[in-house]
């Protein structure tokens, strides 16, 4: 890692623990299905503005000097990652949001999705087509919200040229991410297991249905 990286980094790391985002201790469910004992609370950071607008300015900074000319992020969080990234690289942003008309039904517990796909609406489109797409999101659990959101800039007929984060939790490489080109500011590693063999669960540690997917998971159960 260069200097000016491991600076980023260091920053980052900061910022998110000033925030009280980086949460530990407790029993988390990820949108995957798996479990683990941490989680990433971004949305801690972007009542701030100020933090908000540094951590996109460092991303930004980590950028340079790939070509690019869109800037497209996951609603919600890719959303706010979008616009200020966006800012500091001067190029328009635009986000990507669940089809909740295809049925959308909870089934952490059980095989399928989460959540509906990603769709481009509001003409963004037409935005992406051709273009070179940055895809950018606040952090990457399992990379399955960033790899949705490329698959649909690709099929928009854009160009996926980078994938970024501001925090990674160190267990989604390149291939989950659907870019070979990942960059991202901070890791922080969160083990997680199968829900199967979840140690947590073993243990009946109560599951956190404040933050992660935890409370579609419980209510796939009572259905």
């Amino acid at each position: 890692m260069t200097a000016p990286a491991e600076r980023r980094a260091r920053r980052a790391e900061q910022i998110l623990t000033e925030s009280r985002a980086i949460l530990r201790g407790d029993h988390f469910v990820y949108i995957n299905g798996d479990h683990g004992e941490g989680w990433i609370a971004k949305d801690a950071i972007f009542p701030d503005t100020d933090r908000a607008s540094e951590l996109c300015s460092m991303l930004a900074e980590a950028l340079r000097p790939r070509e690019l000319d869109v800037v497209l992020g996951p609603a919600t969080g890719g959303l706010i990652v979008s616009q200020w990234t966006a800012h500091h690289l001067g190029l328009p942003s635009v986000f990507a949001e669940h089809a909740k008309d295809r049925g959308y039904k909870p089934s952490a517990a059980s095989p399928g999705p989460l959540r509906p796909p990603f769709v481009l609406r509001r003409g963004y489109d037409r935005m992406v087509a051709g273009k070179r797409v940055l895809i950018v999101d606040d952090v990457v659990n399992t990379g399955e919200s960033v790899a949705e959101t490329a698959a649909t800039a690709r099929s928009a007929g854009g160009d996926v040229v980078t994938v970024a984060a501001l925090c990674t939790r160190g267990n989604a490489s390149p291939d989950d991410v659907g870019c070979d080109d990942f960059v991202y500011l901070t890791e922080v590693e969160i083990p997680s297991w199968p829900a199967a063999g979840c140690e947590l669960c073993r243990r009946q540690v109560p599951i956190n249905t404040e933050y992660a997917h935890g409370a579609d998971f419980l209510a796939a159960y009572e259905r």
